[in-house]
């Protein structure tokens, strides 16, 4: 380790976020396709309604749907480019921390208790589809702008769950979203330079 711990820390932090950059590139193809199988999987479970759509509905329906999925799409993938969500994707989004003088404003609030000397548990990432990761969360939320025009075609709304919108359309789970299996090989690479980052924040503390 360097005699500055801030200069190491600084060096894996900007390789968390180029994993970031990396996990949103690669999502935005995914998470559009998702979206329409979510929307397959909706027609499936309310096949009663949706067969009983004439041509011109069901075109109409489709244009709306693509509309959404466009704009779902694009604000999910705006809320995943800040680099505070990705170096705190378990809390809320409280990065900067007043005392300390000369700390960077980048810095963590559990990095900056650490190397203050507090009280603090390092931080456990777990899974991409953990509910209590804010990451999954934003990628939930690519569904929302599609819950208006679902209710306006007369599809039945599910249980809403946190932050998915309200017809079930947003993945439950991470082989859902990606059945592929490239974006979690991606989410592996980030979080390994993520749980770097917070070690060595509790190396310094």
């Amino acid at each position: 380790m360097t005699g500055d711990p801030f200069a190491e820390l600084e060096a894996v932090r900007e390789e968390v976020l180029a994993e970031a950059e990396r996990f949103v590139e690669e999502l935005e193809p995914i998470l559009g396709a998702s979206l329409r199988s979510g929307f397959e999987r909706l027609t499936i479970a309310q096949a009663d309604h949706a067969s009983r759509m004439d041509d011109p509905t069901r075109i109409a329906l489709e244009a709306a749907l693509g509309r959404a999925t466009e704009i779902g799409v694009a604000a999910a993938l705006e809320r995943l480019r800040p680099p505070e969500i990705w170096l705190a994707p378990l809390t809320a989004p409280d990065l900067h921390v007043g005392n300390g003088p000369g700390w960077p404003e980048w810095l963590p609030a559990w990095a900056a208790r650490m190397l203050g000397g507090g009280r603090s548990e390092r931080p456990s990432l777990g899974d991409l589809d953990d509910p209590s990761n804010r990451i999954w969360v934003a990628i939930s939320s690519a569904a929302k702008p599609l819950d208006p025009v679902l209710e306006e075609f007369g599809f039945r709304p599910e249980r809403r769950r946190l932050g998915g919108g309200s017809f079930g359309i947003s993945a439950r789970t991470l082989p859902q979203l990606d059945p592929s299996g490239a974006l979690g090989q991606r989410w592996r690479r980030y979080r390994g330079a993520f749980e770097r980052l917070s070690a060595l924040a509790a190396a310094d503390g």
